[in-house]
């Protein structure tokens, strides 16, 4: 987002904001006119909303393994209008009661205040385990900065009477896709950091969201021409995502390919009574003096449980992939109910013996979340 005070007018084109007082109604809808140059309305919306979410549809639909559901998507661009909504109401203030000056709001208050605000959904869905590779992170992320930027052309769109076809391709080609990609980065670099040092902590997402804003102070600070920062970023983004998406269906199908022979061999022993007889065996006989018997029991349910859930997850995404939609599974819904009574049974030490089997990673938490959400519908 680029302001300006009443009146005022920027020469960069991606950023021409002549007030910062929003009327009555965010968007107000007036009758389709053509200005001076011959161009409708519909063309400047066009303009304005379509290249950021061609973006988000062709990401939707590289991803083969269907990660991403619609319903979270649309979400997720809820969140994104929500945040640039309360971004422009915030700038208006500044800026209008003469707590900052346009320039100054618009090069490094601006930059910092929307890609913490855009980072906050991405903050969640890495936190709550609602995205489990860099591909959905990215897509997710991207949705994000999608609908800000919708939400922040569409206001400059009610406000802006006069700005020509360049101001509007630069606005959708460049600023929008900047608003997308910068959020996606922090997704991805996020979620990268999360899987590395197997935390979820607040400093996973410094480094994503330092490069965010960095990104977006650069771009407002009009260091290239508009036109050719517009050019690289959509060259660039592309690129990107390729990257991301290649790394991360790699790493996607060795989870699947390692993950599921190694836990229907696990799931096999447990279900044959062959158990004690193996190193899982072996390692539950030296338990035997730290937990009550009833309390081994409930430990060995839970890891056949987890085993069992972890090969159903692996299943459901091998059936995504190949185009087939697996409805709610009630059997599922019941295992995952019995999965949490066992859980709290157990307690954190029995979980904490577990470890060396149930391989609890934020994939495999990822892998029961989708479960979880699957079986509600």
């Amino acid at each position: 987002m680029v302001t300006g005070g009443p009146g005022q007018r920027s020469s960069h084109p991606g950023a021409v904001v002549p007030s910062l007082a929003l009327p009555d109604a965010p968007f107000p809808g007036r009758p389709l006119r053509v200005d001076s140059r011959g161009m409708s309305e519909i063309v400047k919306i066009a303009l304005g909303l379509v290249p950021v979410f061609l973006f988000l549809v062709a990401l939707f639909a590289l991803d083969s393994f269907k990660l991403v559901r619609p319903r979270h998507l649309a979400q997720t661009i809820a969140a994104g209008i929500a945040i640039a909504v309360f971004c422009l109401l915030l700038a208006d203030r500044v800026v209008g009661a003469g707590l900052l000056g346009a320039t100054p709001y618009q090069r490094y208050a601006a930059p910092l205040l929307e890609e913490v605000g855009k980072a906050i959904p991405v903050v969640f869905l890495v936190r709550a385990r609602r995205v489990g590779f860099m591909v959905d992170a990215a897509i997710l992320g991207f949705a994000v900065g999608a609908g800000f930027a919708a939400a922040e052309n569409l206001y400059y769109l009610s406000t802006i009477g006069n700005a020509n076809l360049l101001v509007w391709a630069v606005r959708g080609f460049g600023t929008a896709v900047m608003h997308g990609g910068t959020t996606a980065i922090v997704a991805i670099v996020s979620k990268l950091l999360a899987d590395t040092r197997a935390s979820e902590g607040i400093t996973v997402f410094a480094p994503g969201l330092v490069i965010a804003v960095l990104t977006h102070a650069l771009f407002n600070h009009f260091a290239l021409p508009p036109v050719t920062f517009t050019l690289i970023l959509v060259a660039s983004f592309p690129l990107l995502v390729f990257a991301v998406f290649a790394r991360s269906e790699t790493l996607l199908r060795e989870w699947l390919e390692v993950g599921f022979g190694s836990d229907v061999d696990l799931l096999g022993m447990l279900r044959s009574g062959e158990v004690k007889d193996t190193k899982v065996g072996a390692y539950v006989r030296t338990l035997r003096d730290r937990f009550p018997g009833e309390v081994l029991a409930d430990m060995l349910c839970y890891l056949q449980l987890w085993v069992e859930l972890s090969i159903k997850a692996k299943g459901r995404l091998l059936l995504q992939e190949a185009g087939f939609t697996a409805g709610p599974d009630p059997v599922v819904a019941d295992r995952l109910r019995e999965l949490s009574f066992l859980e709290h049974s157990i307690g954190a030490t029995g979980r904490l013996a577990l470890a060396p089997f149930l391989r609890r990673s934020s994939r495999e938490e990822w892998g029961l979340e989708m479960l979880r959400r699957s079986a509600s519908g």
